[in-house]
């Protein structure tokens, strides 16, 4: 059986794939499974070994379609599904399925804040969707792999190696995901941990500030210098991480870590909050539900559109106090 998943980006939305290939997988060891998604990703799913091939897409529509129905797949499982998804996939699979994005709903809580979505994480819904395929949804906690090539030695990291330490995720997608510098300043002066920031080269500059301001703290940024992989094999050898609604935040939710998640102008009704097989007791998430103007939007914005930016203004001492 020849397969294909769809999903184009972004981290976040692609990992929280990986449990559904990886159950198909076992379901289905001998299917060969392909999963398109944008270049910048193919690194991350070429990483995970229930995947056989990813497939960049990095060429038309009209090109990236002829390609796929040379392949004669017997079955598409598009877990994006927009108009570039339905473009490459339509008649091009004896069978299709795709994943219902619920988008109309979430437009009425961002908008009206009516609130009509089901009280489930998008994972679940994931598996709801291909419920005729007889997934085997419990095989969660062993979706996303690190290869030995990207392990990082903490040693490698921290010039006093910690017995412990936390990571803090630096960015977001939008600037609206992520924590403001005034609340990551506060929290790492309240922090006694060592310290790792995590982020792209977008977030370098940030970290080196961070660091700069907390000399006298052992905290390094790792932002910019590691590949996704080896953040997370970073993130994997530590006890915590603090972040906003982010992509390190899924990866760390295969992990036995906990995750102090931070909430701005999204939120975890979407369901795209830290999925955990079992329940993990130390998570803690924090978000302003009584903000009128929140969630503003299901993705993110680069600004408040408001421009005051109160879904970020947590009590950093209340953070702090219930992480110790």
């Amino acid at each position: 059986m020849k397969v294909l998943f769809i999903r184009f980006s972004s981290i976040g939305d692609i990992v929280l794939t990986f449990p559904v290939v990886t159950a198909f997988k076992s379901q289905y060891p001998h299917a060969h499974i392909s999963f398109l998604s944008k270049k910048s990703f193919i690194e991350l799913l070429s990483a995970q070994p229930c995947i056989d091939e990813s497939i960049p897409f990095d060429k038309s529509v009209l090109q990236t379609r002829k390609w796929i129905r040379s392949q004669k797949f017997d079955l598409i499982i598009d877990l994006h599904k927009n108009t570039r998804s339905h473009l490459v996939s339509f008649g091009n699979a004896k069978k299709i399925y795709r994943f219902e994005k619920l988008n109309f709903r979430k437009k009425l809580l961002t908008s009206l804040k009516v609130d009509r979505l089901p009280n489930i994480h998008i994972i679940d819904r994931y598996f709801q969707a291909l419920a005729s395929l007889d997934l085997n949804k419990d095989l969660t906690g062993t979706s996303f792999s690190i290869p030995q090539e990207f392990e990082v030695k903490i040693s490698t990291v921290f010039n006093e190696i910690p017995d412990i330490f936390l990571c803090i995720a630096l960015g977001a997608q939008f600037n609206t995901k992520k924590i403001p510098t005034s609340l990551l300043e506060q929290l790492i002066e309240g922090i006694e941990t060592p310290i790792a920031l995590l982020g792209d080269k977008n977030d370098l500059a940030t970290g080196n500030r961070l660091v700069e301001k907390f000399k006298q703290k052992n905290i390094v940024n790792c932002a910019g210098k590691y590949s996704i992989l080896q953040s997370a094999s970073i993130l994997n050898q530590s006890n915590k991480l603090i972040t906003g609604d982010t992509g390190l935040m899924h990866i760390a939710s295969f992990f036995d870590i906990d995750i102090i998640s931070i909430w701005g102008n999204t939120t975890p009704k979407f369901g795209m909050y830290p999925y955990r097989k079992e329940h993990h007791k130390n998570d803690l998430l924090f978000e302003k539900k009584d903000l009128a103007c929140r969630p503003c939007s299901k993705i993110g914005y680069e600004k408040c559109p408001k421009g005051h930016f109160k879904c970020m203004a947590h009590d950093a001492s209340e953070i702090i106090r219930a992480i110790e």
